[in-house]
C-alpha cells in the first residue's frame, strides 16, 4: 500500500480523487488510487494514460446481397400489410 500513499476506499472518495481501483490491494475494501485530479476527469494523469488508449478508426465492410444475382434468390421483405394478414 505504500506505492499508493493516498489510497482511499471508493465509497469515501471525492470528485477530485482518482477512481482507479488498486488491483490485488483493494480486496473487499474497494481501494482506489486517491491522487488529485482535474474536476472533469475520473483518473489521475498516470492512470488516465494507462486506461485511455487512442483507437484507430474502425473499418466496417458491408456486402450488399441485393446486388448479387443468384438463381432462385428473391430479395423480398414482406411489408406490414402482408405480415398482418
Amino acid at each position: 500500500m505504500s506505492y499508493y500513499p493516498k489510497a482511499v476506499r471508493f465509497i469515501e472518495s471525492t470528485t477530485e480523487q482518482c477512481k482507479f481501483f488498486l488491483p490485488g490491494q483493494s480486496g473487499m475494501d474497494g481501494l482506489v488510487c486517491g491522487e488529485t485530479t482535474d474536476t472533469e476527469r475520473s483518473y489521475c494523469d498516470c492512470h488516465h494514460r494507462r486506461i485511455y488508449q487512442p483507437g484507430s478508426t474502425p473499418r466496417v465492410f458491408f456486402i450488399d446481397a441485393s446486388s448479387q444475382d443468384a438463381p432462385g434468390f428473391t430479395d423480398h421483405e414482406p411489408d406490414l400489410t402482408e405480415v398482418l394478414q
